[in-house]
């Protein structure tokens, strides 16, 4: 069970400390204070309480284990019911707000001229490429799915132009 390898994994020093370097590298971007100190003291919280979980109540909290999921049995197909539940996340307005809020506060530290113009451009460009894709088809484009028919390409504003 993948939950069983995800908590062993956790209980791996090494990769604590990667994870930890992780947090570290995101913090040098984010405008927050003590932007270590807070995400390792909730990742430490967390992962004190995955370690007391067995796999099967893990996949039971996240809502994985109901008879809703199907059995995976390739790649494909594990891309596919993934980008189904992103592409109908994304349709939500307020998923929508919120990615904007977050690209907006990116930009406070992005050294990008008119970046909100430009990064609101891509967004634009991204939602407009996808909005009508199922997933097998956003899988096929990223290469996780047999054969697929590329999209055609599209003129995008350079950054910081």
């Amino acid at each position: 069970m993948i939950a069983n390898e995800v908590i062993s994994l956790l209980e791996n020093g090494a990769v604590d400390d990667l994870i930890k370097e992780a947090i570290g590298e995101i913090c040098t971007i984010l405008p927050i204070d003590n932007c270590e100190q807070t995400i390792d003291g909730y990742f430490d919280q967390i992962i004190a309480i995955l370690k007391n979980l067995d796999g099967a109540t893990l996949c039971n909290l996240i809502g994985l284990c109901g008879s809703e999921v199907p059995k995976l049995e390739d790649t494909c197909s594990e891309c596919t019911m993934v980008a189904d539940l992103l592409l109908q996340e994304l349709k939500d307005p307020s998923v929508q707000q919120e990615i904007e809020a977050t690209l907006d506060e990116l930009c406070a530290v992005l050294p990008i001229s008119n970046c909100k113009e430009t990064i609101h451009t891509y967004l634009t460009l991204i939602e407009g490429i996808i909005s009508n894709m199922d997933g097998k088809t956003l899988c096929q484009q990223i290469g996780l799915c047999g054969s697929c028919q590329k999209l055609p390409v599209v003129a995008a504003p350079k950054l910081g132009d």
